[in-house]
């Protein structure tokens, strides 16, 4: 009885379970770093399972692994649209129970977890426009009243670009799907002569830090970067923010498909999800997450529930749906 009693408490403060997991995200980073000191690393010391970062995350890799039958990894950072094109063919079904009802709306799918939020806010460079400052995301595309260099990251358009561009436009959010990507293009066309398009995200905060725009429409993890940076000439315009989410899957195939949920469900818990916001600048995507923002974070935090009204969630059906070829119409109008 007193071994089974020291065997119990080693299992209850993390004792080594011999068994491991493979997670892969995005490398080092804010990012990464908020997942393995907001819930790898908890998570480990809780249940005894190793934790092995691998990465950068890549859909093609993870195709490749399942198709071969030689998968090893076992949760995998990636985005919406990757589970929903692709569950029960390369992912896992993942069952998360009581937690279902404790993210946004249209964000959980059948395989695919929601783990972070990001907001694509629209900043100022206070130096240029000082007291007469742009108001609503019209003022983006409008070089006339407000002229100046801007700036956004330019490789992937499911970020919020051509939802930003439409609601500068004058679409209600309640409209914008199915998208009018022609009309959005159209938009862009206002401000091409004007416009640096950014090919990775540390291109596009540099520009800012420097100087070289002075209006951007920036992700929120980014933008708290920005500042960080040095770069506090910049400002948050309080106006409507797309939002955009990554999910944990599970590749098909997986050995330790059990384990893997298991971390999954710990990860989407609201104090798990609340540490992890507060060391990224990302956002929980658990409802009752109450994460305590540090004071560059409060002036760009767009997620928080103080800001609700103006969250403008993408649609992720239309856009799985529609990725290739929206990729493709935007990727021909930046080289037109």
């Amino acid at each position: 009885m007193a071994a089974v009693a020291v065997l119990v408490a080693s299992c209850s403060t993390g004792g080594d379970s011999g068994k491991s997991l493979t997670f892969v995200s995005y490398g080092k980073g804010a990012y990464q770093d908020g997942q393995q000191q907001g819930f790898l690393e908890p998570y480990q010391k809780q249940s005894g399972v190793k934790v092995v970062l691998d990465g950068p995350s890549d859909n093609a890799k993870l195709r490749a692994m399942v198709e071969a039958g030689r998968v090893t990894w076992d949760v995998v950072d990636t985005d919406a649209f990757m589970a929903r094109e692709n569950c029960g063919t390369l992912l896992e079904k993942i069952d998360v129970g009581d937690l279902k009802n404790n993210f946004p709306p249209g964000t959980l799918s059948d395989c695919g977890v929601p783990t972070a939020l990001f907001g694509l806010m629209l900043m100022y460079n206070e130096k240029t426009y000082g007291a007469n400052p742009p108001t609503g995301l019209a003022d983006f595309f409008d070089p006339v009243k407000f002229p100046g260099k801007r700036v956004l990251y330019a490789k992937d358009p499911s970020i919020g670009q051509l939802e930003a561009a439409l609601l500068g436009d004058g679409v209600a959010p309640d409209k914008l799907y199915p998208m009018d990507v022609p009309r959005a293009l159209k938009v862009y066309d206002r401000i091409r002569s004007n416009l640096t398009l950014a090919q990775t995200y540390g291109q596009q905060q540099q520009v800012m830090v420097d100087n070289q725009a002075d209006m951007a429409l920036v992700v929120s993890a980014r933008a708290y970067s920005t500042l960080k940076a040095g770069g506090t000439q910049w400002k948050r315009v309080p106006t409507k923010v797309p939002v955009t989410w990554d999910v944990l899957v599970v590749p098909k195939g997986s050995k330790n498909k059990d384990a893997a949920v298991d971390l999954i469900k710990f990860a989407s818990g609201s104090e798990q999800g609340a540490r992890f916001a507060e060391l990224s600048a990302a956002g929980s995507p658990n409802t009752s997450s109450k994460p305590v923002r540090n004071d560059l974070q409060r002036q760009v935090d767009v997620l928080g529930p103080d800001h609700a009204a103006d969250q403008v969630f993408i649609n992720a059906d239309w856009w799985t749906a529609n990725y290739s070829k929206t990729v493709q119409a935007w990727t021909t109008w930046q080289t037109g």
